[in-house]
């Protein structure tokens, strides 16, 4: 089903999530690895390389493969194209490349895509929503592994022989200086959910209250990545990307976790068989931009998105070069628009308007908008046009 694709994750997240919290301090460097992309591949903004062990550091603390590609180490390259708002946040994507084709890559893409966090593009005021191509390099982890070198350092040669004995404190082994590279990284099979349609998730009150007390009044990101349960809430819970690290951000998410749980319709729509896992994506406005609860980026939910609204709820004819007419409304316990009445009147008379406020009321959003941010309790600002639902097609 749309939302659901079977794949492999391949890194144990146990691991993963005790090194998120520490991939990079501000004076380490992300280590340079170049990939060459495919000579038919389009032009890139930006590349996310997804491998394993020592592509960690800055990179992907959790790699995503598509199942049966990792078994044959199977490289992989896929271009997304992306609406990136102000945040620097892929609010949503499609696959315009793809090799090999057929292969899975292009979902595996996709289900990455709550982990980038990009630098957004800077207009004359500030940072703007714009439209990128990000590239994603799959590069299949190495087999080969320097543990036997590593484990011979930790040991002392005994003088009348050959044979090794394990140190015994006959010379000082720092551990901090090893290195174990091309360490095989464990996987297991997993259905991953993405674009979950939440019954519960944290209202704008309670992402205002989680703020951490480090956070120094920056702004934090955070995925943490979960598995569901049959009753859509979850559990076994990991924060694998923190941005920045060392303010408590991933701490703080990991607390809103028990205020999520997907829906029993999705749940109930899910496969059999390999355990469901989901990653949700946390920001963190600083303390002045919270004050604003303003959703600007809803999720509408199917049935009660503009185009199928539009259909039951047919708006007048607009004059030429009309605007149209924008509807405030509040957002409720359950994501749908309450309260709704005429912010803007539209030229087009009290027909259209009044059609504008019964159109605008019959939509809902889902509980986790594409900003990584809560919606109940907010307030939505709605132009209504009758092109409003192409709009968002495009859009979404």
């Amino acid at each position: 089903m749309r939302g659901l694709r079977p794949l492999v994750l391949a890194v144990a997240l146990a691991a993963a999530g005790a090194a998120a919290a520490a991939i990079q301090s501000p004076n380490e460097l992300t280590p340079l690895v170049i990939i060459a992309p495919p000579k038919n591949a389009p032009p890139s903004d930006v590349t996310v390389a997804v491998g394993a062990d020592q592509e960690f550091g800055g990179m992907q603390a959790v790699s995503i493969w598509p199942k049966g590609a990792l078994a044959t180490r199977a490289n992989g390259w896929v271009t997304l194209k992306c609406e990136v708002d102000a945040h620097g946040l892929a609010e949503s994507c499609r696959v315009i490349f793809e090799s090999p084709a057929g292969r899975g890559f292009g979902g595996a893409a996709l289900a990455l895509r709550p982990t980038f966090k990009l630098k957004p593009k800077v207009g004359p005021d500030g940072p703007v929503a714009t439209t990128m191509n990000i590239a994603v390099a799959f590069r299949a982890p190495e087999t080969e592994s320097n543990l036997n070198q590593v484990q011979a350092t930790t040991m002392q040669v005994a003088p009348s022989d050959s044979s090794p004995v394990f140190n015994v404190g006959g010379h000082e082994v720092n551990a901090s200086n090893l290195i174990i590279y091309h360490n095989p990284v464990a996987t297991r099979s997993i259905t991953m959910l993405s674009g979950a349609t939440w019954a519960q998730a944290p209202g704008f009150d309670e992402l205002d209250a989680a703020y951490p007390a480090e956070g120094a009044g920056v702004e934090g990101y955070v995925v943490a990545h979960c598995q569901v349960q049959k009753t859509g809430q979850l559990k076994g819970c990991v924060a694998v990307k923190e941005l920045p690290i060392r303010h408590g951000f991933a701490h703080a998410a990991l607390a809103l976790i028990p205020r999520f749980q997907v829906s029993s319709e999705t749940m109930a729509e899910a496969p059999k068989g390999a355990p469901i896992e989901v990653d949700v994506p946390i920001r963190f406005p600083t303390p002045a931009a919270a004050k604003d609860h303003t959703v600007r980026a809803p999720i509408w939910l199917a049935g009660a998105d503009p185009q199928s609204v539009l259909r039951e709820v047919p708006l007048p004819a607009l004059k030429p070069k009309s605007p149209g007419a924008v509807v405030q409304c509040q957002v409720g316990d359950t994501g749908a628009l309450t309260a709704c009445a005429i912010e803007l009147t539209s030229p087009d008379g009290i027909d259209y308007d009044e059609a504008a406020v019964k159109f605008a009321s019959r939509l809902k959003m889902n509980l986790w908008s594409a900003e990584a941010g809560p919606v109940r309790g907010g307030v939505a600002h709605i132009p209504v046009r009758p092109d409003m639902a192409a709009a968002e097609q495009a859009r979404n």
